[in-house]
């Protein structure tokens, strides 16, 4: 891996880690409504400027019934989950759990028939041992509140593996740029009138509003294309590793800008989440890979 990719990888660890701190921004003030519809739109128009300066097309018209069901399960639902998530929890513990897809996506995978190797499966556990140490010993008082948190953030992981198979059926060798750009407007309209609806009465702070601002163009548009550009140049397997860097940064950020509090309880269940994700990828010294490591569906 030559320099060059270890920046990009380190810099979209840390825009991607600040994703989950822009909405603990947001959402408190203009709900979870807005900030998810809110960050799509922003991040769709920044991709359609990237296809117009490329001269790449839509194809709509072909494509709006794929965009609208991929998008929503893949994108807008889960971004939803993780905004109303965002009024309970830590960017921190945000972050953690965002890192269980590629458990689901083991699990999912096993239920199709694809056998996982002893390494995945043993990911899989340690991953619920990880997330069962953030709910039980985490600083946060369980509640309704933070069960409720603590479920949509799983609940938007899971269907971020399911996208990820519906994606592959669907748009097979179709240009990741267009398809990515599609499925956030496909995603973005169910939104839309829960936006209206839940939208606040007053005009949000300029703070709010760039984050809102930086949440979609940055955390999501530019994100997704930097993301692109380290598949193209050093490859899935590599371009994995940025996994293991959000919840780091996310924690990071989380501490220094918010002043929340990372506990030994929150660091040690970030620890097993990720050691759960180096199983999973086969990633552990001593450890042959089987197969080639599952890619995650890295929708911030």
């Amino acid at each position: 891996m030559n320099l060059k990719t270890i920046v990009y990888l380190i810099l979209l660890g840390m825009i991607w880690g600040c994703s989950f701190l822009f909405q603990r921004i947001t959402v408190p003030v203009i709900g979870a409504g807005m900030t998810g519809a809110g960050r799509m739109v922003l991040a769709a128009l920044t991709l359609l400027a990237v296809l117009v300066l490329l001269r790449r097309g839509l194809q709509w018209r072909a494509r709006w019934r794929d965009y609208l069901l991929v998008g929503s399960v893949v994108m807008g639902l889960p971004l939803l989950c993780f905004a109303f998530a965002a009024h309970s929890l830590p960017a921190g513990y945000l972050a953690v759990l965002n890192a269980t897809v590629p458990m689901f996506a083991v699990l999912i995978g096993w239920f199709q028939g694809a056998r996982p190797s002893a390494s995945k499966l043993a990911g899989v556990f340690v991953g619920i041992l990880g997330v069962a140490i953030l709910v039980r010993f985490g600083d946060l008082a369980l509640s309704w509140q933070t069960a409720l948190a603590f479920a949509a953030t799983l609940a938007a992981t899971l269907m971020y593996a399911i996208g990820a198979i519906m994606a592959r059926k669907r748009f097979g060798t179709t240009d990741p740029l267009v398809m990515t750009a599609g499925n956030l407007i496909g995603g973005s309209l169910p939104l839309l009138p829960l936006a209206a609806m839940t939208a606040p009465a007053a005009l949000p702070t300029p703070g709010v509003v760039g984050a809102l601002v930086a949440l979609g163009i940055v955390c999501t548009g530019v994100a997704y294309a930097l993301y692109f550009r380290i598949l193209r140049d050093a490859g899935v397997e590599r371009a994995t590793t940025v996994t293991f860097l959000v919840p780091l940064f996310a924690q990071l950020w989380g501490a220094l800008f918010l002043h929340e509090p990372v506990t030994w309880a929150s660091a040690m269940g970030c620890a097993v989440v990720l050691f759960a994700v180096a199983l999973i990828f086969e990633r552990v010294p001593g450890i042959k890979p089987r197969t080639a490591a599952p890619v995650p569906v890295l929708a911030k």
